[in-house]
């Protein structure tokens, strides 16, 4: 919400999220693992990596400056952040590759969640979100949170400026 400023992208969001969670844990299940106490470890870092990708294409999304259609928002989000979440889906992949590799456990199982989770961000978030915004995305996303701040923002202000008349009676 708070790099979006939309409910709406949010709630996308949030969506998109959820695939990439259940999607990469089907897939760990699939491989017949149980959740001990690693799993546990590289489930919780999971759920901050799979936020990544669905957040940068959020926020282009909602920056794009003035009103717009969602087709155009949604074209600006993929052209502007598209290449970056890419290499970064690729040097992650292949950092997790490399940790195959390793014998330490952690990283072995780390490393396959890790692979599991951008294979599955990059699809929750190229086509899962993407989608979503370019089929029922708000033209103008930012509207509702930026109404609510200028509201807040305006009773602050009169607060302010009610204390700071009555200071200046009190001088009087």
């Amino acid at each position: 919400l708070v790099s979006s400023r939309s409910f709406t992208l949010t709630l996308f969001s949030v969506l998109s999220i959820g695939y990439v969670l259940i999607a990469t844990i089907a897939c760990l299940v699939g491989l017949g693992w149980s959740l001990g106490f690693l799993e546990a470890v590289c489930l919780a870092i999971l759920i901050g990596i799979s936020c990544d990708f669905v957040i940068h294409f959020s926020h282009a999304y909602a920056m794009h400056p003035g009103q717009q259609a969602r087709d155009v928002r949604t074209k600006f989000a993929l052209i502007h952040m598209g290449p970056s979440v890419l290499a970064a889906a690729a040097t992650t992949m292949a950092g997790a590759i490399i940790m195959l590799f390793t014998e330490i456990l952690f990283f072995g199982k780390f490393a396959v969640v890790l692979f599991m989770t951008i294979v599955h961000s990059t699809i929750g978030s190229f086509f899962v979100f993407l989608t979503i915004t370019d089929c029922i995305g708000p033209s103008d996303p930012t509207k509702g949170v930026d109404y609510i701040v200028n509201k807040i923002r305006q009773w602050f202000a009169a607060k302010c400026s009610k204390s700071v008349s009555l200071r200046e009676q009190d001088k009087t």
